[in-house]
């Protein structure tokens, strides 16, 4: 009985923490518009932590070229060019947000779940190549693609998918990959 009741109690704690992290990722990209500020959700591989910061301001991380280009160009490719620009990347250091200091503390994963891979426009980043990822939250109500492979300590995995133009936070089981394909010209199968 002891090690039922302890069999559920690790389920519930770790879907528990799931739910969380993806309140979490929802939760900062309508905080970063509300801000006006660039946030970031890293995670440490090697501690399997994740902490929120604030990323500089946008003049003071802005590319000179893309300034240049930033009158004649839509938000949706300004905020591409920023995700994919070098200036943005993991190195950045992270400060507590203004608004809400509190997220700044490192929030551990339950023992046994694991991030396995963070896979985003910039690239894929992953557990066994240690190190950290991070998942950026615009000021102008767009996040990046997104999506995260979690293994939970039951064995079952789960897939989180972040739409970048609603920041919802899609749950699939399983490990599934997604593509990027917006902009994309799309073909049917009978070649349309």
């Amino acid at each position: 009985l002891i090690g039922a009741r302890t069999g559920a109690f690790g389920y519930w704690k770790s879907d528990g923490a799931l739910r969380r992290l993806r309140e979490t990722i929802e939760f900062l990209y309508h905080q970063s518009a509300a801000d006006q500020a660039y946030y970031q959700l890293r995670f440490n591989f090697g501690a399997q932590s994740y902490q929120v910061g604030v990323l500089r301001t946008e003049e003071e991380a802005a590319d000179p070229n893309l300034i240049a280009v930033a009158s004649d160009a839509g938000t949706l490719t300004l905020e591409l060019s920023a995700y994919l620009n070098p200036t943005y990347n993991i190195d950045e250091t992270l400060i507590p947000p203004p608004s809400i200091p509190s997220l700044a503390e490192p929030v551990q994963l339950p023992e046994g779940m694991t991030v396995e891979a963070a896979h985003t426009m910039r690239g894929e980043f992953m557990r066994r190549d240690g190190g950290t990822a991070a998942l950026f939250f615009s000021p102008r109500g767009f996040s990046e693609f997104a999506y995260l492979h979690i293994q939970m300590p039951s064995g079952r995995q789960v897939t989180l998918l972040v739409n970048p133009f609603t920041g919802l936070t899609e749950q699939h089981d399983g490990f599934q990959d997604f593509e990027w394909s917006y902009g994309k010209n799309q073909t049917t199968s009978d070649g349309s």
